[in-house]
């Protein structure tokens, strides 16, 4: 999460859309005085390596996900209303899978009873225990009460495009997208597409149940 105070935007940070690539991208364009929320240490090292501005002012429990009612709850008024609000989204089709290989990716080196690794869970299994809450959660990372709190939406399918139109409407001194485009966080975690998790005809009704609000006011559709 990022609040700028110089271009005056907030940026808000979903879940396997490109967020972290884009939260690094986004601190080139920030200055010490701003809030930027810690990642991980290995997606820290890229920024510091790129000499790009890293975690600074954030306080009572600020966090990279958080949502954009927390943050509101946390920080002046005047900027919460004022700044320009800004979150990705991503086809809750596709976002369920790039979250499974994540998941298993991201449990590569935790133990379990202290010596033994954890093995990577099947998709079935991950999709029982986690889609509800993936979903869940995306759409309260920008709502409140179902009210939306942010003034636009970047789209996954369309990233080039809409952060070429983001970086027009902050005045950055250059194209988001060509810094953004450069950078490799979490990247090469999901297999090539021929070789991915196909979804079934009981996932795909699950998930037009589960992320209907997100479906419905992006416009997302099953692309088999």
């Amino acid at each position: 999460m990022i609040v700028n105070h110089k271009y005056k935007f907030i940026f808000i940070k979903s879940f396997k859309t490109a967020g972290t690539s884009l939260e690094i991208a986004l601190s080139k364009f920030c200055s010490s005085e701003d809030i930027i929320t810690p990642i991980v240490p290995k997606d820290e090292q890229i920024r510091e390596k790129l000499g790009f501005t890293g975690p600074s002012n954030f306080h009572n429990g600020m966090k990279e996900h958080m949502t954009a009612k927390d943050l509101k709850e946390k920080i002046d008024p005047d900027i919460f209303n004022n700044y320009f609000k800004f979150v990705t989204v991503r086809n809750p089709f596709d976002q369920i899978i790039s979250a499974y290989y994540w998941h298993n990716e991201s449990k590569k080196n935790e133990k379990k009873f202290l010596f033994f690794k954890k093995k990577p869970i099947s998709f079935d299994k991950f999709f029982s225990r986690k889609a509800h809450h993936i979903f869940k959660d995306e759409i309260e990372r920008y709502t409140e009460n179902s009210k939306i709190l942010v003034d636009d939406f970047l789209k996954y399918e369309t990233i080039e495009n809409d952060l070429k139109k983001i970086s027009q409407k902050l005045n950055l001194p250059e194209n988001l997208f060509d810094v953004f485009n450069s950078i490799k966080a979490k990247s090469n975690i999901n297999p090539p597409i021929s070789e991915r998790i196909k979804l079934n005809n009981t996932h795909v009704t699950k998930i037009k149940k589960l992320a209907d609000k997100i479906i419905n006011l992006h416009g997302y559709k099953y692309q088999n």
